[in-house]
């Protein structure tokens, strides 16, 4: 059986109001949430970064693999960075530094 997918529209609202994690001058379209495990698979909107379309396009023509390593992205540590900055601004619970405050 399919693992539940968790799906979250603000979460996918907030990731489009980010910009695309490659930065470069090739950006080019409105920013995609890219799932980083696809959605057949139960892939979480949790797991999403935000790529513009043309490196969405990119992402998915080359692999994972092979753009995370010309861009020098790691989607693991972008999907921590980005959920613990998405907490705080949510939830107002977490320090500066992302610790939870008790």
């Amino acid at each position: 059986m399919k693992p539940a997918r968790i799906q979250d529209k603000m979460y996918l609202a907030y990731i489009k109001g980010l910009p695309c994690l490659c930065r470069d001058n090739l950006c080019i379209g409105d920013i995609v949430p890219h799932h980083t495990k696809t959605k057949g698979s139960g892939g979480s909107d949790y797991l999403t970064v935000p790529l513009c379309g043309f490196h969405h396009a990119e992402v998915h023509s080359v692999g994972r693999t092979t753009f995370q390593r010309v861009h020098n992205i790691n989607f693991t540590h972008e999907i921590i960075r980005i959920s613990i900055i998405y907490r705080k601004q949510t939830w107002g619970d977490l320090d500066p530094e992302g610790e939870p405050i008790f």
